[in-house]
């Protein structure tokens, strides 16, 4: 998928500057060339010829929804771009006009030369020896975690990643609450990855309880009752009481389910450290969540008919926060009771996401928040540039 930039049209404005730059460094070398010897001539309007040849190909790469994969400058000082659909254009840099040698005041032509190349957030911007800049877009495409086994592109030989990661029974196993982290990881795709840490009471970590994103595929067609012993179910209307199937985004079969605490952060990094942009990802509630938001349960009230209960998704870079997107999964009298997209494009480029959870005061307690606070998400689509 290429992603489409205003930088088209910018490109075209500077494109009929280039040219202009490209004829004026030509036309001045070749003017200072002997008026006895036309062979510089003849190569100067040959390289002119390849030059405009080359300018061309560049913009008929990009009137054709073309972007750059990847730069790389050779060894005699040219640059080989390459395009998605248009293959490697290799530009190479014009030479010095010589001294007129009648010329009382002859000065050297320049070059017509690629002085610097930077690669941006989501464009390449190639600058000239006089200063014009020529803006191509990079090539992009969206890449979407969505918990399948059909999806898993890592590098382990396996058909069935992310369900051999849903633990039995959702509170208590060995996955969740063993002596080891838990940990997924979207391989060669999206690059997210986050952990629970391990359960080690010396340690006062306690697995999944003290908090993280667990991949599962639980369901219910009824949330009345549903406690914390089944805090892997999300609520799918008209289904049976207990499904292991069709209960993800659009009916797909899996999921992950966030539980927001204190201890150990509910996130998700991207694994190599490169800042990317989260779009969007689908949400809704848990089934244990919404019976305490509907009903009240041994340790929270119900929610008021003016409340709510929210979470937010903080995206940093390093250890900087840099922006926040919220979300309502309860609000007065509705409550999210199916999956809707979330939209965390604002975050913009990011290498880790934090999640939080709030309410309205009746949901707290002297210690903080009394209700149950996870939340299932699916479907987490991140704009990756391959180069």
């Amino acid at each position: 998928m290429v992603t489409k930039s205003n930088s088209k049209d910018m490109f075209k404005t500077n494109f009929r500057r280039v040219l202009g730059l490209v004829l004026s460094i030509f036309v001045a070398g070749s003017l200072a060339v002997s008026c006895y010897d036309d062979s510089e001539l003849r190569a100067s309007i040959e390289n002119l010829q390849t030059q405009l040849g080359q300018l061309q190909t560049l913009v008929s790469s990009l009137q054709n929804d073309d972007a750059v994969t990847g730069v790389t400058q050779n060894s005699d000082g040219s640059y080989t771009i390459t395009f998605k659909k248009s293959g490697a254009v290799t530009i190479r840099n014009g030479k010095d006009g010589k001294n007129g040698e009648n010329g009382e005041n002859g000065e050297n032509g320049k070059d017509g030369s690629i002085v610097t190349v930077v690669k941006g957030e989501d464009t390449y911007t190639f600058t000239f020896s006089d200063g014009t800049t020529v803006v191509l877009p990079r090539y992009s495409e969206v890449r979407v975690l969505t918990f399948e086994d059909t999806d898993y592109k890592g590098s382990l030989e396996t058909t069935s990643y992310w369900t051999n990661l849903i633990d039995t029974p959702e509170y208590g196993g060995e996955l969740l609450y063993g002596k080891d982290r838990y940990i997924w990881y979207d391989e060669n795709n999206t690059t997210l990855y986050s952990f629970s840490l391990a359960q080690d009471f010396e340690a006062f970590t306690y697995g999944f309880s003290s908090g993280g994103i667990a991949v599962s595929n639980y369901g219910t067609g009824d949330f009345n009752g549903v406690g914390y012993d089944r805090q892997l179910e999300v609520y799918v209307p008209g289904a049976e009481k207990l499904i292991r199937k069709s209960a993800g985004n659009g009916g797909s079969d899996n999921f992950a389910v966030a539980y927001v605490t204190g201890f150990n952060p509910a996130a998700i990094s991207m694994k190599d450290g490169v800042a990317r942009t989260i779009l969007s990802a689908s949400v809704t509630n848990v089934a244990y969540t919404l019976n305490s938001l509907v009903n009240g349960d041994d340790y929270a009230a119900k929610m008021a008919s003016n409340g709510f209960y929210r979470v937010t998704a903080t995206g940093y870079v390093g250890e900087e926060a840099v922006g926040t997107a919220s979300k309502y999964l309860a609000s007065g009298t509705i409550f999210n009771v199916e999956w809707s997209e979330w939209d965390l494009s604002k975050l913009g480029a990011v290498d880790k996401v934090v999640f939080t959870i709030d309410g309205s005061s009746e949901l707290y307690g002297d210690w903080g928040l009394n209700t149950p606070s996870y939340f299932a998400i699916d479907d987490i689509a991140v704009r990756v540039y391959p180069d």
